[in-house]
This record gives structure tokens, sequence and C-alpha cells, in this order.
């Protein structure tokens, strides 16, 4: 072939194909703009606006008083940093759909030779075939149909993780409220044995209290002084745990509204119809929507592509055009493997989409009895233990303002008083959480990014 046709053949393939570009990671950056990162108001403010344009009910953004729960589901939405990776993550199946279906390249192949008898003016012949395939049996779309199926499924799953995530954030933020809210009542109590511990002071100085007795108050208030470094540490940890969630920098300072309880997604008389659509599920009928289209594909693999190659040959110096082709025969394979492996996937999938709503079923059934049972032992703990225990704790100071100090009983009265509190917030928490495990089968109302959707 001539060298200019060479070249000119040379330069098409050329600007058909991509460069590539290397792409570091700076992590000394990263990490100076991680410790810098703040939950951006105006930001957050606009997708929150974002999300309100496909549902009105969204509540808006507003950090002026501290950050509320439902104002930091946007935060973690926007910078937590798994959801950043599931995201990408669908970014790739989104890649393969567009660009699924493709024809396949076509394929330039020659031939040389040289004759040895001098029989022939010219003695070499030369040729050149470019191969390409007729789709005739219709297999790109089906590829494409497939790849569609899958980033379906890419995005459901991103989905699933971002519903995750605001779940463990609503945890986090009972655990934090609960965190701090032990801190206040150890503080109180630590304030309460300490100015019982002034009163017996001055008793056993009047020698109307033994020092044994008086010391208890100390023993009592030194216990809890310790126990109250302890609840610090925890509700630090439970801030850190939020901040982490939160993808904020452990140094932030952030101000959040403590809350102890969650609502209800879903009402209790429509949980059971739509555990259907409840994420879990929908992801597993993504999954045998995958299954069926890669069965599809399989059978259609039997069926082989027809090539065909036009081309050119020379011989005897006299150029000519020539045509050929090549069409595989089913005989023996067929594509039996890939056939039975796809039936036995869809299989699979199929009996998971079954077990999935029966597991949803019986976790709707647990998260409801775990979460009456939590409501009925709060109630019972704050309308009748804790009035009690207080009422308890009243007649005991006043006995001991009075100089009647019972070291035995009035120690228990505030020990009994400080141990309803501590079971009043354990409740509140068992229900919260309850309530999320409930909550974990329906869809939350925020999702992000809408627009991928």
């Amino acid at each position: 072939m001539h060298p200019i046709r060479w070249a000119a053949l040379s330069a098409f393939v050329a600007a058909g194909c991509q460069t590539y570009t290397p792409a570091p990671v700076d992590l000394l950056a990263h990490a100076r703009l991680f410790a810098e990162r703040i939950p951006d108001a105006t930001f957050v403010r606009a997708f929150a606006e974002t999300l309100r344009q496909h549902d009105p009910a969204i509540h808006g953004f507003d950090v002026a008083d501290g950050l509320s729960l439902e104002e930091a589901r946007y935060v973690a939405l926007l910078f937590n940093p798994s959801l950043k990776v599931v995201r990408a993550q669908a970014a790739v199946a989104q890649a393969t759909a567009e660009l699924a279906g493709l024809w396949d390249d076509p394929q330039l192949s020659g031939s040389f030779f040289y004759v040895l008898e001098n029989v022939w003016q010219h003695n070499w012949f030369a040729g050149a075939y470019i191969a390409q395939t007729l789709p005739i049996t219709g297999r790109p779309g089906l590829e494409q149909a497939l790849a569609e199926s899958q980033h379906a499924q890419a995005l459901i799953d991103a989905r699933r993780s971002e519903a995750e995530v605001l779940n463990n954030l609503d945890v986090a933020w009972v655990k934090l409220s609960a965190a701090r809210l032990r801190v206040d009542l150890l503080t109180a109590l630590v304030q309460r044995l300490t100015d019982l511990e002034q009163i017996a002071s001055r008793l056993a100085a009047a020698q109307t209290l033994t020092q044994l007795e008086a010391r208890a108050f100390t023993l009592a208030r030194v216990r809890h002084q310790a126990d109250l470094v302890v609840a610090r540490g925890e509700a630090q940890g439970a801030d850190l745990r939020l901040r982490e969630l939160l993808g904020m920098p452990p140094g932030l300072e952030l101000r959040v509204e403590p809350s102890l309880s969650t609502t209800e997604r879903v009402s209790g008389s429509e949980q059971l119809a739509k555990l259907s659509q409840s994420p879990l599920v929908e992801l597993a009928m993504r999954e045998h929507d995958v299954a069926e289209r890669g069965l599809q594909l399989a059978i259609r693999k039997q069926w082989p592509e027809l090539w065909i190659q036009p081309g050119w040959q020379e011989e005897d110096a006299q150029p000519r055009p020539a045509f050929g082709f090549s069409l595989p025969i089913p005989l023996w394979n067929g594509n039996a493997q890939e056939i039975g492996e796809r039936r036995a996937a869809r299989n699979v999938a199929a009996e998971r989409l079954k077990e999935r709503l029966e597991a949803a079923t019986h976790a709707l059934a647990q998260a409801d009895t775990k979460r009456r049972a939590a409501v009925e032992q709060r109630r019972i703990l704050d309308v009748e233990l804790l009035p009690l225990t207080e009422r308890q704790v009243a007649d005991a100071k006043r006995l001991a303002e009075l100089g009647q100090l019972d070291t035995l009983l009035i120690l228990d009265a505030v020990t009994r008083a400080y141990e309803a509190q501590l079971a009043a917030v354990a409740s509140a928490v068992t229900e919260a959480e309850a309530t999320v495990e409930l909550n974990s089968l329906f869809w939350p109302s925020l999702a992000a990014p809408a627009k991928e959707e």
C-alpha cells in the first residue's frame, strides 16, 4: 500500500483514541481542607432548596439558632465521605450504561506472500481486509438494557447508603443528647451531694452527727465525681461520632440542638403495606431485574454475530477488490455455560427477593414490639417513679435542714432519684433506637443527589 495511505489510515485511527492524564491525590491538601471544613450555610441552604423543588414538604436550612437534627441531615448527605464513595461507584455504572451496546471496533488484517517459482513477473502478493460485525441479533440493545438495569441498581444502592447514614445520624443524635443529659444529671447529683456534705459537716462539728456518717456523703460525692469524668468522656466520644457522620473535622466548634425523640416515617396503619417498597426489598428487586437482563443477553449470545470482511488484494501488480465473511456455527457450545449460570443466578435473585420481604416483615414486628415496650416503660418512669423519688429526696432534705439527717435514708433517696432519671434517659434512648429500626425499613424523605435519579 502507498505510504500516504498508511499515514492517512494511522492518523484516522489515532484521532479516535483517548489519551491518558494522571490524576494523583494530594492527601496533604485534602487534610488541610478537611481541617478547615465548616457546614457552609449558603451551600447547604441551596442544596435544601433544590430538594424542596422535588418535595415541598422538606424543611429549609437555618443554623442561626444551632444545628437541629433535620438540618444535620442535609449536612450529612452533602459531606459524609462514605456517601461520596458510593456515588462515585454509581457513576461507574452510569458510564457503563452510557457506553454499552456500541459496535465492536473494526479489525484490520493483511497478508503478504512471495512465490519462489519464477512464474509471474511480480512474485509478491498482498491483501488487506477490514472486518466489521453486523448486529443482526440485536445483542447491542440487550447489552444497553443490562447496563441501564445495573445503573438503576447502583442508584438504589447509593440511596440505601444515604438512608443508612441518616438512620445512623438519628441514633448518634439521640446518643449524644443522652450522653450530655447524663453529664447534667451527674453534675446535679454531685452538687446535691456537696450540699449534703456541707450540712453533714456542720452537724458533725456540732456533734449531732458522727464523723463516720458525715464521711459517707464525701465518699459518695468522690465516687460520682469519678463517674462524671467518664460521662464527659463518653459525651465527647458521642460528639466525635456525630461529627464523623456529618463529615465535619473533630476540632470544629459545632452547636447542636439536643433531642431524645425520633418520629416515625410511616404511620402504623401503612407500615405493612409499604414493606414491598422498603430499601432492602427494592434493592433485591433491582438485583432480580439485573439477573433477568443478564439471562436474556446470555440466551441471545448463542446466536453468533456475522462478520463481513471487505478488502483489497494485489496480484501480479493488479489491484482488485475482495470480500469475505465469517459466521460461527453454534453446534457444540451455544453459550450453554453462561446461560446455565445466568439462569441459576436469576433463581438466586428470586429467592433473595422473597427472603428480603419476609425478613422485613419480621423486622417490622420486632421493632414495633421493642418500641411499644420502651414507650410503656418510659410512661411508668415519668408518671410514677420519678415523682416518687423526687418527693422522697425533698422530704429527706427538709429533715436534714431541721437537723434530723438520716445518712442512709437521704443517700438512698438521692441515689434512687438519680437512678430513676438515668433509667428514664435509657428508656428514651431505647424508644428512639426502636423507632430508628422501624424507620430503616422505609425510605427517608431526603435523598441525594436528586439529579442522578
